[in-house]
């Protein structure tokens, strides 16, 4: 009989941090018998709360960062068959919302130094067709939003910014999500602030602020069961609403701890000339969701064989994403003539991201490090 050794994940790529005043807070909920999602004090509280905090005039909660991404492009309620840009290199749910709504996704491929998308190619790929355009500020690294602005408004286009690994991140003193028509967060368990499942859409705009406020409850009309437009149920608990709630309260400290954890890692890292960092632009606040690596020629191994080496030794990691370009679900409706995204490609060749929980010791750290400076030694 062959008994096959059980590797035990010591070091997760990621572990909430749920707080005492997290739990006081959804208990809270729970005496005051308000749990549903339609609108009530304390989901009325987060939402102003987490305005404030994007400095942005409105906030809408939503069950997820997909349902507020899906609730944005509808709001603009574009025609069948309508173009909207994308960033290649992002959670197939950036494109899915596009592809939900009717719409086709066009791709563009990611900068080699910052890894979000490339600014320069965006212009260069504007149909006639094109109504919209989505750019993800990858790991928590801001997009320069001044330049992709200017280009919308030349063309008079729509700008979503899928702001859900980025909370609190800034670009020229501005917050992420509070510089675009809309801005859409995630606060899964992963998240900078996490309620387990959920997010929000944060804009400027009155007018469409009412209309995702619409549609996101089934779109009631002021005669009740009278429905005029064909909305969805993406509303947000009141119970996750307490608890991501109380977690927006500590948002400020959890950021200075994920650049701290980006700064242990680079400092362990900075010698080795086979593995690559993530560049920032000018004036921006990167908050570092993850801290994220890209190997190149000069690493002894593939990142995937480092995956395993890590995993071996109880370390748990994610490789990137998949270019938007090559997901098998969207060939039917993603043009041939798209232009292809190398640069995405090899992210997904060769990039990953570490462990990043809040609290992640630094003993833990110099170890995950350790073992991807000498790979070959604890193979």
């Amino acid at each position: 009989m062959i008994i096959k050794k059980i590797m035990t994940i010591k070091i997760q790529v990621f572990n909430p941090k749920i707080y005492k005043e997290d739990i006081k807070s959804v208990i809270n909920s729970l005496k005051k018998n308000q749990i549903s999602g339609t609108q009530n004090k304390i989901i009325e509280n987060f939402e102003n709360n987490f305005a404030k905090f994007v400095k942005s005039k409105y906030a809408i909660s939503t069950s997820s960062g997909t349902t507020a991404l899906h609730l944005c492009i509808n709001a603009l309620n574009l025609k069948k068959g309508s173009e909207v840009i994308v960033s290649s290199c992002t959670n197939i749910a950036t494109a899915l919302a596009i592809y939900h709504n009717n719409l086709i996704p066009v791709p563009i491929d990611s900068d080699a130094e910052n890894w979000n998308i490339k600014l320069e190619l965006i212009e260069k790929n504007i149909t006639k067709k094109t109504k919209a355009i989505i750019v993800v500020h990858f790991l928590g690294n801001p997009v320069d939003m001044n330049k992709v602005m200017k280009i919308a408004k030349k063309y008079k286009l729509y700008v979503i910014e899928d702001a859900a690994e980025a909370h609190g991140a800034k670009i020229n003193k501005r917050l992420v999500g509070s510089i675009a028509h809309m801005g859409c967060f995630s606060f899964y368990s992963n998240k900078i602030i996490t309620c387990g499942e959920g997010g929000a859409i944060t804009t400027n705009n009155k007018k469409l602020y009412k209309k995702i406020r619409l549609l996101k409850n089934l779109a009631f009309s002021k005669k009740r069961f009278i429905h005029y437009q064909a909305g969805f149920n993406f509303r947000l608990s009141s119970i996750q609403a307490a608890m991501v709630n109380s977690q927006l309260k500590k948002i400020n400290s959890i950021i200075k701890l994920k650049i701290k954890i980006a700064n242990l890692y680079k400092n362990f890292l900075i010698c080795n000339k086979g593995v690559e960092f993530q560049k920032q632009i000018n004036n921006s606040l990167h908050v570092h969701w993850m801290f994220g690596i890209k190997l190149n020629r000069n690493y002894p191994t593939s990142a995937n064989k480092l995956i395993q080496i890590l995993k071996k030794n109880g370390i748990e990691t994610r490789t990137f994403f998949f270019s938007i370009r090559n997901q098998p679900c969207l060939k039917e409706i993603i043009k041939k003539k798209t232009p292809s995204t190398p640069v995405s490609d090899d992210l997904w060749k060769n990039g990953l991201y570490l462990p990043s929980t809040h609290h992640i010791k630094k003993k833990n750290i110099k170890k995950i490090c350790d073992i991807i400076n000498n790979p070959i030694k604890y193979t």
